[in-house]
């Protein structure tokens, strides 16, 4: 049998320009999925992409942690008895296992990166040595660097924690004392005021912006 005939005989059952479209849709699919649960942990406007083996870095900060690629990886099977019954389920099973896969490697990934950033820095709060959760929160505001935003937001921080932590964190912020919620405003609205100075100044580094930006 010729070449031609047994890649015609191969090919029979093959719909190579179907089968191209929707691995096109189905990647699509996952990347815009893969962006929805990055977001619910950093915000789009934060996020970059690159397409190369770099290493990020900071040359205005070679103390400062670097990172590189890091592989998440997950492997999908289909049944054959999906296939003989037809059933069109299995895409979002498919789909709904590597978004899940996903999920569980990047949160993985990006919690390990912070705690090191802060070994690395010092930048930790040990609850049991401050005394208290409460005393601990304190603490961990006073460490944190508010930051603005381009129009001059100040956005507050987000605590993540296991879900039995923050259950007990929560009830002892709320058993607090009126003085302890005094405190507690009067540093946040320092670390407000510091990160409004940090934007004029960053602003007033560029021409476009002007003394009153």
């Amino acid at each position: 049998m010729s070449d031609s005939a047994q890649s015609s005989k191969d090919g029979y059952f093959v719909d190579e320009t179907g089968a191209a479209a929707f691995n096109t849709s189905f990647t699509l699919m996952l990347a815009k999925l893969q962006k929805e649960v990055v977001s619910q942990y950093i915000s789009p406007s934060n996020t970059h992409r690159f397409r190369h083996g770099g290493d990020w870095n900071h040359p205005g900060a070679p103390e400062a942690i670097g990172g590189g690629m890091q592989t998440h990886s997950a492997i999908v099977e289909t049944q054959f008895q999906d296939l003989v019954d037809n059933d069109l389920g299995a895409i979002d099973r498919s789909a709904q296992h590597l978004i899940e896969a996903m999920h569980r490697q990047f949160a993985q990934m990006l919690y390990s990166t912070v705690s090191a950033a802060c070994d690395q820095t010092g930048n930790t709060v040990d609850a049991k040595a401050e005394g208290s959760l409460e005393d601990a929160f304190m603490a961990m505001i006073e460490k944190i660097q508010f930051s603005a935003d381009k129009n001059g937001k100040v956005n507050l921080p987000e605590v993540h924690v296991a879900p039995d932590t923050g259950a007990r964190m929560i009830a002892a912020l709320e058993a607090t004392s009126p003085e302890y919620k005094d405190r507690l405003e009067v540093i946040k609205a320092r670390k407000i005021e510091e990160a409004l100075g940090r934007e004029v100044e960053r602003k007033a580094k560029f021409v476009c912006y002007g003394d009153d930006a």
